[in-house]
């Protein structure tokens, strides 16, 4: 199993995070429901007052590998506020390329976006 990392995206992930939502977007057959640019994404997600939170899973190469860190996966996530419970965080969506499934990366990300709370 290739070795995960999970981080906070930065504003160089965000072409890569669209690819990623519109293969989730194709995976569910809405392709044409994707609307957002990277451009929004980076205006959107990095100022001063973001409205969405991104993680990104990415696997490390093996000693010795030419290849860098590649991302194969995402969860976007934002913070809402009850009067009931106070704080909670919303995750809106977690995608992993289907040729990472079933190595626990989607946990992974579920996991650190629960530590946001």
């Amino acid at each position: 199993m290739a070795c995960v990392r999970i981080r906070e995206a930065i504003e160089e992930d965000c072409g890569t995070i669209l690819r990623l939502i519109r293969e989730l977007a194709e995976y569910e057959k809405l392709s044409d429901q994707v609307k957002i640019s990277e451009e929004a994404l980076r205006a959107d997600g990095f100022g001063e007052n973001p409205f969405y939170h991104c993680l990104v899973a990415e696997i490390l190469p093996a000693p010795g590998e030419p290849q860098g860190p590649y991302v194969v996966g995402y969860g976007l996530y934002y913070f809402i506020y009850s009067t009931w419970k106070g704080r909670n965080v919303y995750l809106e969506d977690i995608y992993v390329q289907p040729e990472y499934w079933g190595q626990g990366i989607g946990s992974k990300i579920i996991k650190k976006v629960t530590e946001r709370k």
